[in-house]
């Protein structure tokens, strides 16, 4: 894996492209939840190969749906609890942690299939990894930082021109 917290500039990126339709707390927590696979295995188990089936294309995006569903409905009901934590709403909508669960299980197999020999993406139909050596491990790290990058000027630089419309003309966008 480019150690997890690389990945999570693709989501950064995500949220910064549509920032009212991407949950990157969706997209972080699926990341996570696919990777406890690879503790097991590594740490637990000891027994290669340590990245398996939440590390294939289908698997890890049916993981990172279920985990923003999941994240989506806890979100519902802690939103509804209180009138200050609706700020947080647009984050924790359903659908926005369904589809930032889903691009962060989507793009874990691939990222980490770059670097390691034992991901599979395509299994059960076909073996092997075609993404092994795509990139070099250090322009996979640098992508990763790049997006991030990228992806929090997106946020950053939307928050600043919002801050700076008049409140009455201002054409609210979600965050």
């Amino acid at each position: 894996m480019p150690v997890t917290p690389f990945h999570f500039g693709i989501g950064l990126l995500g949220k910064g492209i549509l920032p009212g339709r991407v949950s990157l707390s969706a997209f972080v927590l699926s990341q996570i939840v696919i990777d406890c696979e690879t503790v097991y295995f590594l740490l637990i188990v000891q027994e290669w190969p340590v990245h398996r089936w939440a590390h294939t294309l289908i698997i890890g995006t049916c993981v990172g749906l279920a985990v923003g569903l999941a994240w989506g409905a806890a979100g519902r009901l802690w939103t509804l609890n209180a009138d200050r934590r609706r700020s947080f709403a647009p984050e924790l909508a359903m659908g926005p942690s369904a589809i930032g669960g889903t691009l962060g299980g989507a793009t874990h197999p691939i990222l980490d299939a770059i670097m390691h020999g034992d991901v599979q993406p395509f299994r059960p139909f076909l073996e092997g990894n075609p993404f092994l050596g795509l990139l070099s491990v250090t322009y996979l790290h640098v992508f990763c930082i790049a997006t991030a990058v990228v992806g929090g000027w997106l946020l950053i630089s939307r928050r600043a021109r919002r801050a700076l419309e008049p409140a009455g003309d201002a054409k609210r966008s979600p965050q």
